[in-house]
């Protein structure tokens, strides 16, 4: 995900990652140039809001939380981009 001129970026989860519950884990890591990534607006309705202190930046991400219950692990697995 590459952050833009304002050094913002809105991540979209994939449409099979299914529901996520609190506490939620964010794992942001500045790929090019470094910089710190953020979030800036937590995960409502399938998105939630990075920034850099720089823009243009190149960041990976990845989040986890708790699968709601009746779910097994195979419709809920961890996802990164």
């Amino acid at each position: 995900m590459w952050t833009d001129a304002r050094g913002y970026a809105t991540v979209g989860l994939p449409a099979d990652a299914g529901p996520l519950e609190p506490p939620l884990q964010y794992d942001l890591r500045d790929l090019e140039p470094s910089s710190s990534a953020r979030v800036t607006s937590e995960l409502d309705d399938g998105r939630f809001t990075i920034a850099t202190a720089e823009p243009h930046v190149k960041v990976a991400w990845r989040i986890s939380g708790r699968q709601p219950a009746g779910q097994s692990r195979e419709q809920q697995p961890e996802r990164r981009t």
